[in-house]
């Protein structure tokens, strides 16, 4: 009998472990000459250039939907923020951070007719490059009308190309395709609040629906498959009611014929099998989950992350020496919490919870503390650790908001970086993070399609700390590279009900003055104009 979805995940998950004494499984050198194209183009495709324009704050009514509010949607979440110079060779930063900066995730635009763009319901490319939409193809305005949307609502779809990834990471890069898939959620649900805008998943879309929706099953190279992730409904807040589309509503909604042909992102290519075996292993099934009410769209935190969207960067190095004061650290934490944006698009329960190696917290005693995300979960915990003689204390200093509890007092900077594939940025910083997620129960219940959801949460866990750390003076970094089972170990877990998905750190970044940075686009008279009015 061949082995089963859940099988499959499970052992592609176990393979690709770093440990100390054996790495997962990568290409060992780069091949700079196969280096893909980070940019996906539709050629042939008529194209609608967007404004550069951003957000000078938080939308207190829903904005209306027209080209600009499109515009400014895209520009804040998943457009170039930036782009670097060094010896000659310049490179593009985006919004939305990704491992390695390669950017695997493609994002399209459905939507019903809107002024400046086609005369109907069409389906787009976002280019960000250019900052532009390309035309796919036109959707019936009989199914578009049939979808019972609300007024001002659109759909956006995300997609992965694995190759991107696996050119530098090798078996190990599905992982991270689903983190910047998370992120890339996250960037747009941030982005879309501060426009007044609610976001919410679409599970009923199965992978094959996406597939025929976005036209990525006949005209692509299959060296460089794109695999779509999930459809997101955007719509105005504080609605009544709620998108919850149906499979064979979002199968209506595919263009009769599509627009353009992908452009070849590499003159040659390295097949990882594995990859494509695990990605296989969690197609979607059409109508998978029942419709759930979103949460009310609560606040993004008490920070205004509408006002540094753009200007978060991925921090390389930290100077070992700052401190964060200790409401900073509270600041940063709720905004981690899931009644908070980006945490409503779910339609599941959270899953993740936050190892925190805390170094130089002002009024707060450094050493492991853990802050668990679910009050479902801290029981669970707490047994599973029992060996472990932790000491289960809330801080006196901490809010009632946090379920926040002190495990070991003590220098965690060396047990931070160790576990970190001893990267100095997890001990150099103010505190680091690993974030700890149920694991094998949400796959048997659930379903191995739910996998890479896991990694979208901690994705849009990721982000939220980018953005609180930003708000605060700091920087923070993603880090991918980190030994699977070091922090279970510590912490006394055995088995699998609880597996180490991620680590981030957040700090006082040092900057490279060989390094230029540049403005993500040239902008013209026009555009200036309005980037300087906000």
């Amino acid at each position: 009998m061949p082995p089963s979805d859940l099988n499959r995940v499970l052992e592609y998950h176990e393979r690709t472990r770093h440990a100390i004494e054996a790495m997962a499984r990568g290409p060992g050198r780069l091949d700079w000459a196969s280096q893909p194209d980070p940019f996906r183009s539709y050629e042939d495709s008529s194209r609608v250039s967007l404004r550069k324009i951003g957000f000078a704050g938080r939308s207190e009514t829903p904005a209306e939907l027209d080209q600009d509010s499109i515009s400014r949607l895209f520009f804040e979440s998943l457009a170039l923020s930036a782009k670097k110079s060094f010896a000659g060779t310049s490179w593009s930063l985006r919004v939305n951070p990704s491992s390695g900066n390669l950017h695997p995730t493609e994002s399209y635009l459905i939507t019903g007719p809107v002024a400046g763009l086609e005369g109907s319901p069409g389906l787009y490319h976002y280019s960000s490059r250019e900052h532009s939409l390309e035309f796919r193809g036109r959707i019936s305005s009989k199914s578009w009308e049939a979808l019972g949307l609300p007024e001002g609502a659109i759909l956006i779809a995300l997609s992965s190309i694995y190759w991107r990834e696996s050119w530098k990471y090798g078996e190990r890069a599905f992982r991270y395709c689903h983190l910047d898939v998370g992120h890339a959620l996250a960037s747009v649900a941030y982005a879309a609040s501060c426009l007044g805008w609610q976001c919410l998943l679409q599970e009923n879309a199965g992978t094959a629906d996406l597939v025929d929706l976005l036209g990525l099953g006949t005209i692509q190279n299959p060296e460089e498959v794109e695999r779509p992730d999930c459809l997101l409904a955007v719509f105005p807040a504080g609605l009544s009611s709620w998108p919850c589309l149906s499979s064979s509503q979002i199968l209506s909604l595919s263009p009769a014929g599509f627009r353009g042909r992908p452009n070849v992102l590499s003159g040659s290519h390295v097949n990882w099998s594995v990859i494509t075996d695990a990605s296989e292993a969690v197609f979607t099934p059409p109508d998978s989950a029942p419709c759930r009410r979103p949460s009310s769209g609560s606040s993004l935190s008490t920070h205004d992350f509408c006002r540094v969207l753009r200007q978060r960067r991925s921090a390389q190095a930290m100077d070992g020496k700052t401190t964060i004061p200790l409401a900073g650290l509270w600041r940063i934490l709720r905004a981690t919490l899931p009644d908070k944006v980006p945490f409503s698009l779910m339609p599941w329960d959270p899953m993740v919870h936050l190892v925190l190696f805390l170094h130089r917290v002002e009024d707060l005693d450094p050493g492991l503390y853990l802050l668990v995300r679910s009050d479902e979960d801290t029981g669970r915990l707490a047994q599973a650790m029992s060996a472990q003689k932790f000491l289960w204390q809330k801080p006196a200093a901490g809010p009632g908001d946090l379920d926040l509890y002190l495990l070991a007092r003590g220098d965690a900077r060396l047990a931070a970086r160790r576990s970190s594939c001893n990267q100095d940025l997890a001990s150099d910083g103010c505190f680091a993070v690993a974030m700890l997620s149920r694991f094998v129960w949400p796959l048997e219940s659930i379903g191995p399609w739910f996998y890479p959801r896991l990694r979208w949460e901690c994705g849009m866990i990721g982000q939220a700390l980018y953005l609180g750390a930003e708000a605060a003076g700091l920087r923070g970094c993603g880090i991918g590279c980190f030994f699977d089972q070091m922090v279970p170990d510590m912490l006394g877990l055995e088995g699998s009900e609880f597996r180490d998905l991620y680590h981030f750190a957040v700090g006082r970044a040092l900057d490279d003055p060989r390094l230029t940075t540049l403005s993500g686009y040239d902008l013209g008279k026009g555009d200036q104009e309005r980037a300087a009015q906000g």
